[in-house]
Formats: C-alpha cells, sequence, structure tokens
C-alpha cells in the first residue's frame, strides 16, 4: 500500500533520493523508481543490539528526514535517537482509536475510515512533501516475464489466479469451499489456474491441491517476488482473501476479487485505486471482529465465512466476463 504513494513521490521529486527501509525482500516492488533505493533490514531488530545497529544505519544515510510509517515501539525509538541527532523525523497517524472502536461497534454504526494509502500519504504531507498525480502500473520487468514463460510457456487459454490464504485463520474460507471452487475451474474447458500462496503450510497445502488436476499448478517456491507479479500481469483474473496478493495485483493491474470474512473494508486496508476491483463479503454484523484479523470467534461459529463455492464461482465470473467485453 506504500508503493503508490512512493511512486508520486518519486515522480514529483526526480533529483531527490528515496531509501526505503523494511524486515521483508521486498525490492522488487519499486522496480522501475530509479531514485527509489531499498534496504532490507535484518531481523536482528527484533533485538536491542540490532535496533541500535539500525539507527546507525539510517544515521549514516545522512538523511534530510525521515518518516516512521509504522509507529511501533521500535520505530519510536530510532525516532527518540534521531531526535537527539538533529535529524527531524514525522510519523504515521494509524487511526488506531478509530479502528479499536469500529472493531468493537461493528461496520453498520460506522462510516468509512481513512484508506491506509491516505494515511501514508499524509505523513509526508505533514513532512512537506506533496505526492500527488496518476500513478502509473508497475512496468514490465522483462527478464522476470522471461521468468514466467520458461517456467508456463505462451499463453494459449484463459489463466486464473487463485490465492485461498490469509495470515490469521478468520480472514481464510474453510477448505473445502476453497477446493469445491477450485474444482469448478478446473474442470472447465480450456483454462489452466494458478495457486499463489507462501509457507510452509500453504505450501503443502497448494501442492495437494495443484496434483489432483492435470490445469492446476502451484506456483509456490516457483518464482520470486518480480516473477509472481508478472504472472498476476497475464492471468485473466486473481482470486484471493484479504491479504497481500489483492495489493500485488492492483500494482500490476490485475483483475481482483477480495474475499472478505472476519476484517471489513471499512478499516482502509482494501486494495487501491483500480477500477477493475472487487469485493465479496457477507453482511453479518460482529464484522469486523478485529483490525488485521484473528484467530479466534466470539460466537465460535464464524458465520462471516458461510460463503457458497456457487456464489463465490457466480461473482467472480462476472468479474472475468466484464474484462473480457472491456478487451474484445
Amino acid at each position: 500500500m506504500l508503493v503508490p504513494v512512493v511512486t508520486q513521490l518519486s515522480r514529483t521529486y526526480p533529483n531527490d533520493e528515496f531509501v526505503v527501509m523494511a524486515l521483508k525482500p521486498l525490492a522488487d516492488l519499486f522496480f522501475g523508481l530509479t531514485n527509489v533505493r531499498y534496504v532490507e533490514v535484518a531481523q536482528e531488530v527484533e533485538r536491542s543490539h540490532g535496533l541500535y545497529r539500525l539507527f546507525k544505519q539510517v544515521k549514516a544515510l545522512k538523511p534530510t528526514k525521515v518518516f516512521d510509517l509504522q509507529d511501533d515501539c521500535r520505530t519510536r525509538t530510532i525516532r527518540y535517537l534521531l531526535h537527539w541527532c538533529n535529524v527531524p523525523t514525522n510519523t504515521i497517524n494509524l487511526g488506531s482509536r478509530e479502528r479499536r472502536a469500529l472493531s468493537r461497534a461493528g461496520y453498520e454504526q460506522f462510516m468509512p475510515l481513512k484508506p491506509e494509502v491516505e494515511r501514508y500519504a499524509d505523513a509526508f504531507r505533514d513532512g512537506g512533501l506533496q505526492p500527488a498525480g496518476d500513478v502509473p502500473l508497475m512496468p514490465v520487468n522483462a527478464e522476470a516475464e522471461e521468468k514466467v514463460q520458461t517456467l508456463f510457456g505462451q499463453k494459449t487459454e484463459r489463466w486464473i489466479g487463485i490465492a485461498p490464504f490469509a495470515k490469521h485463520l478468520s480472514n481464510v474460507l474453510p477448505y473445502k469451499t476453497m477446493k469445491d471452487v477450485i474444482a469448478c475451474y478446473a474442470q472447465q474447458p480450456d483454462t489452466r489456474i494458478f495457486l499463489f500462496g507462501a509457507g510452509h503450510v500453504e505450501t503443502e497445502m497448494l501442492r495437494q491441491w495443484a496434483s489432483l488436476w492435470d490445469n492446476v499448478e502451484s506456483v509456490t517456491n516457483q518464482l520470486p517476488l518480480d516473477g509472481e507479479l508478472e504472472l498476476m500481469r497475464k492471468i485473466d483474473g486473481l482470486l484471493c482473501m484479504d491479504s497481500a496478493n489483492q495489493h500485488l495485483a492492483a500494482l500490476v493491474g490485475c483483475p481482483t476479487m477480495s474475499i472478505w470474512c472476519g476484517t471489513h473494508p471499512y478499516m482502509g486496508f482494501a486494495a487501491w485505486g483500480r477500477a477493475n476491483t472487487q469485493i465479496l463479503s457477507l453482511p453479518v454484523s460482529c464484522r469486523p471482529c478485529s483490525i488485521h484479523g484473528t484467530e479466534r470467534c466470539k460466537y465460535r461459529n464464524f458465520a462471516c465465512k458461510a460463503f457458497s463455492p456457487e456464489l463465490i464461482v457466480e461473482r467472480f465470473n462476472r468479474l472475468l466476463n466484464s474484462e473480457n467485453k472491456q478487451t474484445v
């Protein structure tokens, strides 16, 4: 969700350099932005000596200004140390109080909160920068595109992506539901299904599902992030949960339908700014039960997950058909 804002800043201030620091290997998200540098922070930052090492790393960059877009106990410590070195800092307003109130009262009692992308943009505006203008799709990474073609060949039929998992249990549909959805599309002629996921458990589950049908493939551990992005650019539509995949698909313009269970778009975490994204959810009044997701249901029934495979397929077909009409 930060990428669109950094893209705007990169285009608005082409003579400035922006350094993005985070814990995960996400440099591919900033491909094509020549004045943006990505630094992957060591996992040692979780411990005090690693945190001080990170502070020294930030200080060595001699930044004009530092923007804290996480605002947790670790980044607050970094800000405190930078303050004593006369390095100006700005912080994101996460709206935590509003979000907690929304999770207690339910979406029926609230208007939508500010999107997370706008919260990032506001942090930069408070620091004197003005992210503005259109955000184009990520440029094609020719090297990654070649990897995709080498692995999966030339596209001659309909390609569908399905990402059935998310970080929290409340955001994941029952396995049988998603398996039935995959089976429905696997039985259709001239259709190829790609399963997206990450982690050991997800990898094994997707491998087992892919082994059931000849036209279903798991791309987990087959492609790096840049390859997954280029594959998403090629597919006709992505079906996913409330997870990172909806945001990755938005960066490359992939038509996407995301399914929301325990969470709700009113929190501001929906995929950014593309007209070809849709959301499917049930009108359950106890939603959202948490800000990002949870492992438990206080009513012990997860009523927010009561989707039928037929409903999911019917709604996803609408998205696929509308996209086909637009491209004819």
